[in-house]
Formats: C-alpha cells, sequence, structure tokens
C-alpha cells in the first residue's frame, strides 16, 4: 500500500488534477470535463500518454458513465441523486462508498479494501492504494467523484433535482376578478 496526493480540480469544469508522491513529484495528470453527455475525463502518466478514462454516455437524473482502461472497455458507473454514495462498478464489481460533501471515498471489492480517499488540510485528497496495477483506474475514480461534487453542489449548470429545489408556494385558484368580491379589512 501506497500513498498519494490529488490536487483540486484548478478549472471549474476543465481543469486539470495533479497526482504526486508526498515529495511532490507528479505522478499522472489527470484532465477533462463532466456534466454534458460524451464529456470524458483522462488520466495520463508522466509522459502524457493516456492511461485510463471515464465518458459520459448519458446525461438526465440517472447519468450512466463508461470507464476505459486502454482503450478497452472495462466497466460502467451510474449516479444517483444523493449526495452520500454507494456506486458499483459493473464489470469490475468494485464498490464505492463515500461522501461528496466531506470528500471521502473508499473503494473496494467484496473482500478486500483497493483504495480510501481522505481530504487533507490543505484542500487535497489523501489517497492510499492497496491494488497498484489497478492505480489509475482508481485515481480516475476518485477524481471523477471529486468533481461530480462540484456539479452536485450547485453549480449552475448543474441538474435540478427535486431535493435541493425550494418548495414551491402554493397559491389559490382565484383570478383577478374574483379578488373584488372578497370581503375588505
Amino acid at each position: 500500500m501506497h500513498d498519494l496526493l490529488m490536487s483540486k480540480v484548478r478549472e471549474q469544469f476543465d481543469g486539470t488534477t495533479t497526482v504526486t508522491t508526498y515529495t511532490n513529484v507528479v505522478k499522472y495528470i489527470i484532465s477533462g470535463q463532466i456534466g454534458q453527455r460524451y464529456d470524458t475525463i483522462t488520466i495520463y502518466n508522466q509522459s502524457y500518454e493516456p492511461l485510463a478514462k471515464i465518458t459520459q454516455i448519458s446525461s438526465g437524473i440517472i447519468p450512466r458513465f463508461i470507464l476505459a482502461n486502454h482503450q478497452q472497455e472495462v466497466g460502467s458507473i451510474g449516479l444517483s441523486l444523493k449526495l452520500h454514495e454507494l456506486l458499483f462498478v459493473n464489470n469490475l464489481n468494485w464498490f464505492v462508498l463515500g461522501s461528496l460533501e466531506k470528500r471521502h471515498f473508499q473503494i473496494k471489492t467484496v473482500s478486500q479494501q483497493l483504495a480510501t480517499a481522505t481530504p487533507s488540510k490543505d484542500q487535497r485528497l489523501l489517497i492510499k492504494i492497496s491494488d497498484t496495477h489497478q492505480e489509475p483506474l482508481l485515481l480516475l475514480i476518485i477524481a471523477f467523484l471529486d468533481r461530480w461534487e462540484f456539479i452536485a453542489h450547485g453549480h449552475p449548470l448543474a441538474w435540478p433535482s427535486i431535493f435541493n429545489m425550494p418548495a414551491p408556494r402554493l397559491t389559490p385558484f382565484i383570478n383577478s376578478k374574483a379578488l373584488k368580491y372578497l370581503p375588505k379589512k
């Protein structure tokens, strides 16, 4: 198991995130955007060669995303509207647990913890990875959820949610002509 640090997104949608070691050596670069259909987030190595990507294939209330490793589809994810997440990565059989608000994430199989992410004092995510073979995919999922938090918390382009909209005001069905017949105070 080893530790990495992931920076916060520099730009709102099309920003770059760097993944570094404790000695601030850049190990991975994550770039791209999400929120619209066919948007993609890609993770690159130090030589800027693409390793894995997440592509949004549908939008709406429950968007879907395809996860690819070295140009080969390896899984898919569907998001929910809740802020405390339990996601399942199809085909890889990974569970993603966490809270978008608190920026705490865990990726695990039924029997093994693969990665955890917790916020540090300097706004970066401290990521502990136990499966280095799947490291780019694990980092990409964590970066994806960290970016999704930005969309889910009131960005103007965020999808409307019945859970965060103000309650509608109920008014009686009275037209303006009927108001003149009401008793005056």
